[in-house]
């Protein structure tokens, strides 16, 4: 675009002395006029090709309808936020499973689930304390593909049991005579919600496993 002079800017109204942030934004009226003293103002032995001057205008108008589109969709994801923070609340008290690798322990057990990518001759699940150390290991069979919950009371194998409190949990599946891990899932009741910083994003809160987000549930029951 061909350079205007400040006496120019100062007729159409735009203030030469204006803050940084004025210089850089316009509106279409103003856009609108610019283009006109350009073109009054034009080099009448190189006039401005009509290919240019359209192109000034495509151009001017794509950024304003992104603008526009980005305006429009922050709006409706501000809007989408309460409809989600209704939908998580109707799930306090009742149970979602969540990918974790540490799991409580408690009067009712230890309430799990695995995830199978396709059905396994066998499916072990090891047990471990604060300490790494094997506290028990038990086989849950053949499995077929797709999501399987169990239970464990948390009783060994002489008839003692574990105290309560969180264990590290791995799952081994043999699929296809091969030995693989696989994803371990927590089972248990959200008690409440609750919104992220920015008022955007949605946690539940779970029964003696603590905070996770609202996209991390894979089941709800």
């Amino acid at each position: 675009m061909t350079a205007i002079d400040t006496s120019v800017l100062q007729n159409l109204g735009l203030n030469a002395g204006a803050t940084e942030v004025d210089k850089n934004k316009i509106g279409q009226d103003q856009f609108l006029k610019l283009m006109t003293t350009q073109m009054q103002n034009q080099d009448p032995f190189k006039p401005m090709e009509n290919g240019d001057f359209l192109g000034q205008i495509a151009q001017f108008s794509t950024v304003s309808g992104i603008q526009d589109l980005q305006k429009s969709f922050s709006q409706f994801s501000s809007a989408m936020v309460p409809n989600q923070g209704l939908q998580a609340a109707g799930l306090i008290n009742r149970n979602v499973m969540v990918p974790a690798d540490f799991l409580p322990l408690n009067q009712n057990g230890m309430n799990a689930a695995v995830d199978l990518p396709d059905a396994a001759s066998d499916v072990k699940v090891s047990v471990y304390n604060g300490a790494g150390t094997l506290v028990h290991n038990f086989s849950l069979g053949a499995l077929s593909q797709g999501v399987t919950r169990y239970q464990w009371d948390g009783t060994l194998p002489d008839g003692s049991e574990v105290p309560e409190g969180h264990y590290k949990v791995s799952v081994d599946a043999k699929i296809n005579g091969e030995s693989i891990a696989v994803k371990n899932y927590a089972n248990l009741p959200v008690d409440s919600i609750t919104f992220g910083g920015n008022q955007d994003e949605i946690n539940v809160n779970i029964r003696d496993l603590g905070s996770r987000k609202f996209s991390d549930i894979l089941q709800i029951s």
